[in-house]
């Protein structure tokens, strides 16, 4: 089951009975210590200094957020712009929360439209009704967004290109790996932002290998760049970075509508298993049945990109120049899958599988030299 998580301002809360930000109410068998160590501090938001004074909160740009925990569970919340508090006199927003357990997670990991297009979450609660929330069977999932009918249509869109997209793909294994943020600056409307975002992480986890997906967290909007613990990729609005600091630095800076890109770290090489993906980032199902077979496999460096591009018989470890390299040649990506499912389907044991798969590889390599 998934419990449920409420934070905003009011008289009183859980852990404090003075007026104040604090939690309001949550389900029963959620423990205060993963609330004040670990959900808290997602609980925040600011509004654009555009939007003071705006009274229509269907103006105000939503924050969902998604994040993998130290113990193994998954966080998917929204923070959103709330209006007045009980006093009447002072703005406040609103955090709801729910909490999947590490036993239930993978299907939202191998489903992420149930993360990206979840919905269900409320601004508002009456302290009266009581701290205890009921915990539920699954999150609500939207039905009625537009969504973009290709990547073509969501590059458009994000005023992005396959290049912006492919070094976004680069950098979330290193958000996975090294813990890495990831700043993506958009070219839109304020109340768009969620929009867009949410169709660019469409995509975006549409190719991340399951075990990068079970490392990364993000979130749709901020006003400004905040370094939270499990949030990678960070969604901003034009302007909101005003000086390039050293934390920002550290991360990765994609500035669509400045132009800027910050991506130090970030190699210029083709990868086989970028190339795959894009290829058939129109074919979930053949996607899909790559990622879970990949999957079972157990691969020792999962979080490693080069670890995926040795599968397609490449290896970008040293230089993407290398001369034997490029004898070999990289054949045609779907071929290449076509053959690792084959392997796959010749052998029941899964040990055998995989070895069998890479020694047959190893095996065109001494070939071609």
């Amino acid at each position: 089951m998934i419990a449920q998580h409420f934070y905003t301002r009011d008289r009183r809360g859980i852990f404090s009975k003075t007026p104040g930000y604090d939690t309001v109410a949550k389900s029963a068998n959620l423990q205060d210590e993963f609330i004040i160590n670990t959900l808290q501090d997602l609980c925040f938001y600011e509004a654009p200094v555009s939007l003071a004074g705006e009274e229509d909160l269907s103006k105000y740009p939503k924050a969902l957020f998604c994040v993998n925990t130290e113990d193994g569970s998954m966080v998917i919340g929204e923070s959103a712009f709330a209006g007045r508090d009980y006093t009447g006199e002072r703005n406040r927003y609103f955090t709801h929360n729910y909490i999947i357990p590490e036993e239930e997670k993978d299907d939202y990991i191998k489903n992420p439209e149930r993360i990206i297009y979840s919905e269900g979450f409320i601004h508002n609660y009456d302290i009266n009704e009581g701290r205890v929330i009921p915990e539920v069977r699954e999150i609500k999932q939207s039905k009625s967004l537009n969504y973009t009918s290709s990547i073509e249509e969501m590059y458009s869109k994000a005023s992005i290109n396959e290049e912006i997209f492919t070094n976004i793909i680069k950098a979330s294994f290193h958000a996975a790996q090294y813990g890495k943020k990831i700043y993506v600056v958009l070219d839109c409307e304020k109340n768009y932002i969620e929009y867009i975002s949410r169709e660019i992480l469409r995509y975006l986890y549409r190719v991340l290998p399951f075990p990068v997906r079970r490392r990364i967290g993000f979130i749709t909007y901020m006003k400004v760049p905040k370094n939270k613990n499990f949030i990678n990729i960070i969604f901003l609005c034009k302007g909101s970075i005003k000086r390039i600091n050293t934390e920002l630095k550290a991360g990765y800076i994609f500035d669509i509508p400045g132009k800027e890109f910050y991506i130090d770290g970030i190699d210029s090489a083709k990868h086989p298993f970028i190339d795959f993906v894009i290829n058939n980032i129109g074919n979930e199902a053949v996607l899909n049945d790559f990622f879970n077979k990949v999957d079972n496999h157990k691969i020792e460096e999962s979080l490693n990109l080069c670890e995926y591009d040795d599968i397609f018989g490449g290896n970008n470890r040293n230089s993407i120049a290398d001369k034997k390299t490029a004898k070999i040649g990289i054949k045609d990506e779907k071929e290449q899958y076509n053959n690792f499912k084959e392997n796959d389907n010749m052998h029941g044991n899964k040990f055998v599988k995989i070895m069998k798969f890479f020694i047959d590889k190893i095996k065109i390599k001494f070939k071609n030299y």
